[in-house]
């Protein structure tokens, strides 16, 4: 009856597709900071997309999409994959040993709004008042947000389990606005894919991630662990590579391709909830006040701005 249901409303479908891509991103977030306990945050970064890469190699081949063809989609598909998808993958897990999950999970759900700003630069998509009013709220619920954090509010720092075992004494603002830099990095690279000619997502996405070990190679070989890791730890690698990476962005495509960039990219109204509640109960996290009153200011900036 379920099956029957989807089938038959495509929105139906898109709406599962969306809330499947919440979960995955949200548990992407979790995977970074437990993989980076095992292998190191760079290491555990760069894994991601080369798992993630290979994973959608193997895909494309077998469902014989195959990759892009022409020099016009192979360049777009190498600026998304390298400045989109390898750079934000690289540095989240580092930042993660400063900024709690959670925090980052709002940095990121801003990315709707960025979506529609670049979309208002690059398409022409119109944005009306109340579209502006939303996001001058959820702006200023990032920057309740970051002030937070660089004041040392502990409800937006990395769980003590990651920064104990990691360390770090970095000035608290940069890895902020690496947070916020890399999720404009990513809304880039939700209007760069709708941009593209029309072609298979598979094939879109697998491209993307193979030019991305441009990147991610070179990160991995500086950055090799010490030991070779545990099955808990090539577990929560395999799972942020394939599971998260790869099977996230070929949902992603599909919804881009289904929808649009800017309706994809609604699924960070629902990560932070999600991201929150792992975050408390698998890595110990706190979530205060500033955390709730930032993500209520992001949410109703994103609702004001969907009309």
């Amino acid at each position: 009856m379920i099956s029957t249901l989807i089938l038959n409303r495509p929105g139906v479908l898109s709406l599962v597709m969306l809330l499947t891509l919440a979960c995955l991103y949200s548990l992407g977030f979790l995977s970074a900071s437990m993989a980076t306990l095992e292998v190191g945050p760079y290491f555990a970064g760069a894994a991601r997309v080369i798992f993630a890469s290979i994973f959608l190699l193997a895909v494309a081949h077998v469902s014989g999409a195959g990759l892009v063809r022409g020099r016009k989609l192979w360049m777009m598909a190498s600026i998304y994959g390298v400045v989109s998808l390898s750079l934000p993958f690289i540095v989240l897990p580092w930042t993660l040993v400063y900024v709690s999950t959670t925090t980052a999970s709002i940095y990121y759900a801003v990315i709707p709004i960025k979506v529609l700003l670049l979309s208002r630069i690059f398409i022409g998509t119109p944005i009306t008042h109340r579209k502006w009013t939303g996001f001058t709220m959820a702006s200023a619920g990032i920057i309740i947000l970051a002030l937070a954090g660089m004041a040392g509010d502990d409800s937006v720092s990395a769980a003590p389990l990651i920064q104990d075992s990691i360390g770090g004494g970095l000035p608290v603002w940069i890895p902020h606005l690496a947070c916020i830099m890399t999720a404009l990095f990513i809304a880039g690279g939700g209007v760069l894919f709708q941009l593209m000619p029309r072609a298979s997502a598979i094939s879109i996405t697998a491209s993307a991630f193979l030019a991305g070990n441009i990147l991610a190679i070179p990160v991995a070989l500086m950055f090799l662990p010490a030991a070779m890791p545990g099955p808990a730890g090539v577990g929560w690698l395999l799972c942020a590579g394939v599971l998260v990476s790869g099977c996230g962005m070929l949902v992603r495509g599909h919804l881009i391709q289904r929808e649009n960039a800017v309706y994809t990219s609604s699924n960070g109204y629902i990560v932070p909830l999600v991201t929150g509640l792992f975050g408390v109960t698998i890595l110990g996290e706190s979530i205060g006040l500033i955390s709730v009153l930032a993500y209520m200011l992001v949410l109703g900036g994103l609702l004001l701005s969907r009309r």
